[in-house]
């Protein structure tokens, strides 16, 4: 498959994936194919509701976080993948670690 081609399998998988819930949106700020890998960073907000999420009760926070992923495609499908995701700003917003200058 083409760079377009998988770029656009991408962005179907985010649509699909994040934003046809209530609340968690994922917004695509950037995305590069080069050969087999497809790289998407992107702007995820939500509402922290629900379960204890790594630890932390819900807060009703809203919170917004940087995500990269590294998506390895092979005959249209996603084969593997690397991600990293702004977990310590996360934390930051929740109230559950200080911002910088707080005391």
């Amino acid at each position: 498959m083409s760079t377009e081609q998988n770029k656009a399998l991408v962005r179907q998988m985010v649509e699909e994936l994040f934003n046809q819930g209530p609340d968690l949106k994922a917004t695509v700020d950037d995305i590069v194919a080069e050969g087999d890998k497809v790289v998407i960073r992107q702007t995820w907000t939500g509402t922290h509701t629900g379960g204890d999420f790594m630890g932390v009760p819900p807060t009703g926070k809203s919170v917004s976080v940087g995500v990269i992923d590294i998506i390895r495609m092979a005959e249209g499908k996603f084969v593997e993948h690397w991600g990293q995701m702004d977990s310590m700003a996360m934390m930051q917003q929740l109230g559950a670690i200080p911002t910088p200058g707080q005391g």
